[in-house]
């Protein structure tokens, strides 16, 4: 009878121990109460709050059941932090939130609380314990691709404690080695720097980077970037280059550039041409005003630009009567059609015409008959013409002459006599400084911004010689005076000054040789004149012998074109013309802009679209070329101030502040990046 009692106390030890185990199990849970639970009834009941998983966040509750708010932080990655308690009154509710931290997410409950919603309620009717279980986010990571273009060869890298580094190597404008693709986590900071092979040059990024520094990112997103290579300077870079002469179908020895930009030429008899520079091709464009050519001819009369953007002619060539016969005669040309304007009062033959600063235009000189020079200058208004009668001075045919900047008056840099004229009323002369060359009779001036320049020309009658000196002028100083600057390294008469995009000087053809002119002595080298350092330099040679009633105009896309030569004094006849790349369209990449308009106003900031604004170096506006007998009376040069938007998305540039200092009508727009490579430019209409 002993044996089967020992038999049951052991059973009830074994089943009070494993009951105790499973009581001990669920306490910790928080699921049955705890030993003074059991006895106290109506007692205060405890809430522990702990922790879990790889991410952070807080658990909180208002404040209830006598006890105050819970705020229990949980770092990242704790387990077990140090329990939050609080202490409620007994069958108090009590909402629990679970809030993760940024770059964290909640992932469940644990204890007394189950689920995964971030809320939870428990009745404290025992003592609870309650985990909350938070999970970390995987960072997102972005790609970096770093892609080559241009003909060079270079490498980009990253800064070195980069981890992973970029470590790229291009080769004509292609990725050949190396790291040139990585992933980094969101905000990765990546510096690039690119260096250019011995002898190539980095010209700037492309894509997510811009300029010619290093490029600094933030991987926020997917990044691409280009670094731009050029190879090494190859010949055209240094001397530019010149095309193969076309055929012409008239003398173009009076050329003009279009706000469409076509050019109009003509010469002596025959129609005017429209030439397109894309295309090359031509089209008559007959004088409507004139019905008898015999008796009025565009040949040798003066033409510019008036502030609508029309072509101004007036004066010309009487067939009829010869040579040094002049005509009242003027008209328009918009690109399309000929109007006949009023007339002037002196017929002219090779008189110069001046747009002031108001849009009116001064026509100077020229004769009316062989030996009578029309010495009273007369005014165009727009709709009528007024003689200055208080302003009589007879001057050389073709003078050179420009708008002052400092108050609006003509300067006439020559050929000889330098005066100003005061166009205002009926007009009056005072003498201007004097030259340090006494003539240059058929040498080339323009205006580069407030400095004139005056090369070459001379040696008329010989055996003098043409000059190869140059002299400047900076109209803008308070008592303006000419000083020498670099010499030519040929001399030259008969020949044109034409300004370049970059703001430059390129002078062409010409004779070196005595007399009025001498195909013998023709000049086929160009030279190029920079105003940061006074000095020539000489570039390329054309193929055509261009001396007297030759003509250029730079054009759009940054070329100049040369055309016309002969048709009288007994020089050959060239109906031909060449088209010449200066040495800037050779060193790279072009930038690109676009514009929401082209009405440009005096003084008001005016905005440039472009991807390229961080590099850009400089801005130029050039009014549109129209030039005859070795002067361009249309052309000349303003350096903008501009300012870069913070996108490195545009440009804001500040136009000249008044007519005086640019004269309104149309200007070729151009944008240069730090090689000195210009844009193709856009015509804009200059006004008030």
């Amino acid at each position: 009878m002993r044996r089967p009692l020992r038999n049951a106390i052991g059973l009830s030890t074994l089943l009070f121990l494993g009951v105790g185990l499973l009581v001990q199990a669920c306490q910790e849970d928080g699921l049955v109460p705890t030993g003074p639970d059991l006895a106290a009834a109506g007692a205060s009941r405890t809430l522990k709050v702990s922790g879990g998983g790889t991410g952070g966040g807080a658990v909180t509750a208002p404040g209830v059941g006598g006890a105050g708010a819970l705020g229990c932080n949980i770092a990242a990655g704790t387990y077990d932090p140090i329990e939050c308690t609080k202490t409620y009154a007994r069958n108090t509710v009590v909402q629990l939130t679970a809030v993760p931290t940024p770059g964290s997410a909640f992932k469940e409950w644990r204890g007394a609380c189950t689920g995964t919603t971030a809320s939870c309620s428990v009745r404290m009717d025992v003592n609870r314990q309650v985990r909350a279980v938070f999970k970390g986010r995987a960072t997102p990571s972005f790609q970096l691709n770093v892609s080559g273009g241009g003909n060079g060869a270079g490498t980009v890298t990253s800064q070195a404690a980069l981890t992973p580094n970029i470590e790229c190597t291009i080769s004509g404008g292609s990725p050949v080695s190396g790291s040139c693709s990585r992933g980094y986590t969101s905000g990765t900071s990546v510096i690039l720097t690119a260096a250019a092979n011995s002898g190539h040059t980095f010209n700037g990024w492309g894509g997510d980077c811009t300029g010619t520094g290093t490029c600094n990112l933030s991987l926020t997103a997917n990044r691409a970037v280009t670094a731009n290579f050029s190879g090494p300077a190859g010949p055209e870079a240094i001397f530019g280059r010149w095309e193969s002469s076309r055929s012409t179908p008239v003398i173009g020895l009076h050329l003009s550039l279009l706000p469409t930009g076509n050019a109009v030429m003509w010469g002596h008899g025959g129609e005017p041409q429209l030439w397109n520079p894309v295309s090359g091709s031509f089209t008559q464009v007959p004088d409507q005003t004139c019905t008898d050519p015999s008796a009025c001819e565009l040949f040798c009369s003066g033409h510019t630009f008036l502030a609508d953007g029309r072509l101004l002619t007036a004066g010309g060539h009487n067939e009829a009567l010869g040579n040094n016969y002049g005509l009242t005669q003027a008209s328009t040309f918009d690109g399309g059609i000929w109007q006949a304007t009023g007339s002037m009062t002196y017929p002219r033959w090779y008189p110069t015409l001046v747009t002031l600063e108001n849009g009116d235009v001064v026509a100077l000189s020229g004769n009316r008959a062989p030996g009578q020079n029309a010495s009273i200058p007369e005014r165009w208004n727009g709709s009528s013409w007024t003689a200055l009668s208080g302003a009589d001075l007879e001057l050389r045919l073709y003078p050179a002459a420009f708008v002052e900047p400092k108050n609006g008056d003509v300067f006439v840099a020559g050929e000889e006599t330098v005066m100003m004229l005061d166009p205002d009323g009926d007009g009056s002369w005072s003498p201007g400084p004097p030259r340090l060359t006494t003539t240059r009779n058929y040498g080339s001036a323009v205006m580069l911004d407030s400095k004139l320049l005056y090369a070459g020309g001379g040696g008329r009658i010989c055996p003098t010689t043409p000059e190869r000196s140059a002299e400047i002028i900076d109209l803008a100083d308070p008592s303006p005076a000419w000083a020498p600057t670099g010499s030519m390294s040929v001399a030259r008469r008969q020949t044109n000054l034409t300004i370049l995009a970059d703001g430059k000087a390129l002078m062409t053809g010409g004779t070196s040789a005595c007399g009025f002119t001498s195909e013998a002595g023709a000049v086929f080298s160009a030279e190029m004149w920079d105003p940061a350092t006074g000095q020539w330099s000489t570039l390329a040679s054309a193929g055509v012998v261009r001396v007297y009633h030759s003509t250029t105009a730079l054009l759009p896309d940054g070329r100049v074109l040369a055309t016309g030569g002969g048709d009288g004094a007994g020089a050959t006849q060239q109906r031909t013309y060449e088209i010449f790349s200066p040495p800037y369209l050779f060193k790279g990449p072009r930038p690109t802009y676009d514009l929401a308009t082209t009405s440009m106003r005096y003084g008001q900031p005016f905005t440039v679209a472009t991807p390229n604004a961080a590099a850009i170096s400089k801005v130029t506006l050039i009014r549109l070329a129209s030039s005859t007998h070795a002067f361009d009376m249309s052309q000349r040069l303003n350096t903008l101030a501009f300012t870069a938007a913070a996108d490195g998305q545009s440009l804001t540039l500040t136009p000249p502040a008044a007519g005086r200092i640019a004269p309104p009508g149309p200007y070729l727009l151009f944008i240069l990046n730090e090689q000195g490579v210009p844009s193709v430019a856009q015509t804009v209409l200059l006004s008030q």
